[in-house]
């Protein structure tokens, strides 16, 4: 893309790498009045029609987010067995570079780690998850049904028997939380695995850094509790769905408590980052 060299340059207080771990979902964000990649986008790509949507009220995203995320602890008493686990799924994460020596040992170097992260249990199951999400949804195409305006943005749900207003919102709500995050988990459980043999490799290289393991796999568990408290919506409130819904919620669960074993140090990862003071 070209751009003009008097393109105006956005102004703003602005924290430095606030979008370093974030999810990408700018509509519910509560971030992007500190965002320079956010405000970037918006000059650059124009996207003056989405920005009706992501002028949302602070509070309104707060309140969707408290709605998503308070029936996590609840979701988890609906569980008490043990996941299956799934091995050798391929997936290819990468294009060939061109034939640089220098790129191709270091893409090398990145598909073997790449690879060695795949071969885990925990991204074996992440992978799973993802795809039986697709399966699910897509098997019942014709009772959940969704509609999405891609000029206003609005993403709906309807349900057989459910009339309700505010239940069918609730319900795109939780929906469209599961659609968002259910392939970004396993993307992110990967690369925390693969930034992890990184770390663990060349220790000197990022020491004083904050770990991007670490990072990546807080987004991870973002995504995760998110979907733990969209599942268990959707558990409560499509009765004749319940034991097709039961298996997501223990399969988040477990991958919620193997992330937090395998990366101890999440909890301490600052995100957004604190503005330096000057």
């Amino acid at each position: 893309m070209k751009f003009d060299d008097d393109i105006e340059l956005p102004e703003g207080d602005f924290i430095s790498g606030i979008y370093n771990y974030c999810n990408r979902w700018c509509e519910r964000c509560l971030y992007t009045e500190k965002c320079r990649l956010f405000a970037d986008e918006k000059i650059f790509m124009k996207e003056y029609e989405a920005e009706k949507r992501r002028e949302k009220s602070m509070e309104e995203n707060k309140n969707f987010w408290d709605q998503v995320n308070k029936t996590i602890e609840e979701a988890a008493d609906i569980i008490d067995e043990e996941i299956p686990l799934v091995k050798n799924d391929d997936f290819s994460m990468f294009e060939d570079w061109d034939d640089d020596e220098d790129a191709e040992e270091a893409m090398k170097d990145h598909k073997e780690k790449r690879e060695k992260a795949k071969e885990q249990n925990i991204s074996q199951v992440a992978s799973k998850y993802e795809r039986a999400v697709h399966q699910w949804l897509e098997d019942r195409k014709e009772t959940l049904k969704q509609d999405y305006d891609p000029e206003t943005k609005d993403f709906n749900v309807s349900y057989p028997g459910i009339v309700d207003k505010t239940k069918l919102k609730q319900l795109s709500n939780s929906v469209e939380v599961i659609l968002w995050y259910h392939i970004q988990i396993w993307i992110k459980i990967n690369r925390a695995l693969s930034s992890l043999y990184e770390e663990e490799e060349d220790k000197d290289m990022f020491e004083g850094f904050p770990n991007d393991s670490d990072g990546s796999a807080m987004v991870a568990l973002i995504g995760i509790d998110s979907s733990i408290g969209a599942w268990n919506h959707l558990f409560n409130h499509l009765v004749p769905e319940k034991e097709s819904i039961r298996p997501f919620i223990r399969m988040l669960l477990w991958l919620k408590m193997e992330v937090e074993k395998e990366f101890p140090n999440t909890k301490n990862f600052v995100w957004p980052p604190i503005p330096e003071q000057e």
